[in-house]
């Protein structure tokens, strides 16, 4: 790496420390590309070069917690536990994660979840590994006998995650729900649709 590449990762590292602090201190709306400018000691314009929008800029920043709360939840996942509790697990971690700040996270789910995956990288990358260990999990428990043959593992895995996301709508929505009412009604909700792929056991 030559000294101008070095200094371009500097200065990106110095915007995105400065981001994760003034948008966690913040919120999106109210912390504009100025402020971080001014935090991270550059100008607006090596800000925009660096990222091409807000947006971009908060996903990036939150990346690495969102990457390292996956790795923590798959590596700690509990393989001797009924496949719902497995479920839960997963999703409960993400739900703990985002409570720390709900409006910082909201504004994320909301700024990306309906883009085009090309323009957000990160979240795309982050959705499809979660979705391809779920698919994995279903697989798992199919080749067990414990799923029905017939479940296509990616539809299911997709009704699943399907099934977190609106749960994750309750806690955006509702101040007064708190992580654990929350994994309730997701518990119900997925262990109804469980009941449909599952081969009752004798």
């Amino acid at each position: 790496m030559n000294r101008r590449e070095a200094s371009k990762k500097e200065t990106r590292q110095l915007i995105l420390k400065a981001a994760r602090r003034l948008f966690a201190q913040k919120g999106l709306e109210d912390c504009t590309i100025r402020d971080i400018a001014t935090a991270a000691g550059v100008s607006p314009a090596s800000v925009v070069v660096h990222f091409q929008n807000k947006t971009g800029l908060l996903e990036e920043a939150l990346n690495r917690d969102l990457e390292k709360t996956l790795s923590a939840l798959l590596a700690s996942m509990p393989q001797d536990l009924p496949l719902l509790e497995r479920l839960l697990h997963l999703a409960t971690g993400f739900l703990r994660l985002y409570d720390t700040n709900r409006n910082l996270y909201r504004a994320l789910i909301r700024q990306t979840i309906f883009e085009p995956t090309g323009e957000t990288p990160h979240m795309t990358k982050l959705t499809a590994r979660y979705l391809q260990f779920l698919a994995d999990m279903i697989g798992t428990e199919r080749t067990r006998g414990l799923i029905r043959p017939e479940v296509d593992t990616s539809i299911a895995a997709g009704a699943i995650f399907s099934l977190y996301l609106g749960a994750l709508t309750l806690l955006f929505r509702e101040p007064a729900m708190t992580v654990e009412m929350v994994a309730a009604v997701l518990a119900a909700m997925t262990g109804q649709y469980l009941q449909g792929i599952i081969i009752e056991q004798e």
